[in-house]
C-alpha cells in the first residue's frame, strides 16, 4: 500500500490540457467529493460547501473570469472549493449536528459550545477570520487530489481567477459562501507538462527530525 500510495502521488501531475472526450463516472466523482466531506477540520466545523458546476454556460463564464484557462471548460469536472461567510452560525450547527449523532440533548454539550464559539467569533473579524476559514477548506482539498490521484484521476487546484466574479456567477453571497479555490477532474490529454520530469525537493530537505 505505501508504494501505491507514492507512486500514485509521483504519477500527479497539475495538468493544463485534459481529454475532452473523456468523462469521470458519477460513482468515481461521488467517491473523491466523500473524501472531502470525511476530511477533518478545526473543531469539525466543516466550514466548506463542494459547488459542482455542470452547466457548460456556466464553465464557460467562469472560464472567463479565471484568465481563459482551458481546464475550467476541458476538464471532466469542475468543483469550486467555498468557505462559510456566516460564521456566527458554525457553533450551533455542531451542536445540534453533534447531539443527534451521539443521540444527546444540545444542552448536555456546553462546554462545545462555548469552545467552537470562542474559536471561531473569537479571531478577529474580517480578513484574520475569513482567512482562517478559507485555510480549513485546503484539507478536504487536498484530501480529494490525493483521493483522486489514487483512482488514477488527473485533478488540479487552481487559485487563478477573480473570487468576486466567482462569487457573482455562482451567487455565492446569497447562500453564504465565498469562492476559495477550483479543482478540475479528468484525463490528461497531450500534456507536455505531464510528461516532464517532476520536481521536488529530497526527503532529506523538507523533513527535520528534533
Amino acid at each position: 500500500m505505501s508504494k501505491k500510495i507514492v507512486d500514485a502521488l509521483t504519477w500527479r501531475r497539475a495538468v493544463k490540457v485534459f481529454d475532452t472526450t473523456k468523462k469521470v463516472s458519477d460513482a468515481d466523482l461521488e467517491t473523491i467529493l466523500e473524501a472531502g466531506r470525511l476530511a477533518p477540520s478545526s473543531f469539525g466545523i466543516e466550514a466548506w460547501k463542494f459547488v459542482v458546476v455542470t452547466d457548460p454556460a456556466v464553465r464557460a463564464k467562469l472560464r472567463e473570469v479565471a484568465y481563459g484557462q482551458a481546464q475550467v471548460t476541458d476538464a471532466s469536472h469542475l468543483v469550486v472549493i467555498t468557505r462559510r461567510t456566516d460564521a456566527e452560525n458554525i457553533a450551533p450547527e455542531l451542536v445540534a449536528r453533534t447531539a443527534k449523532a451521539h443521540g444527546r440533548a444540545e444542552s448536555e454539550l456546553e462546554g462545545l459550545s462555548k469552545a467552537v464559539t470562542s474559536g471561531v467569533m473569537g479571531k478577529a473579524e474580517g480578513a484574520v477570520r475569513d482567512g482562517w476559514l478559507a485555510a480549513q477548506t485546503y484539507i478536504p482539498l487536498g484530501m480529494m487530489m490525493a483521493a483522486a490521484s489514487m483512482m488514477g484521476i488527473d485533478n488540479a487546484g487552481m487559485e487563478g481567477f477573480d473570487r468576486a466574479k466567482v462569487d457573482e456567477i455562482l451567487g455565492l453571497a446569497d447562500k453564504h459562501l465565498a469562492s476559495v479555490t477550483f479543482m478540475v477532474l479528468g484525463y490528461r490529454g497531450d500534456d507536455a507538462y505531464s510528461k516532464a520530469p517532476k520536481v521536488r525537493r529530497t526527503i532529506e530537505e523538507v523533513v527535520e527530525y528534533i
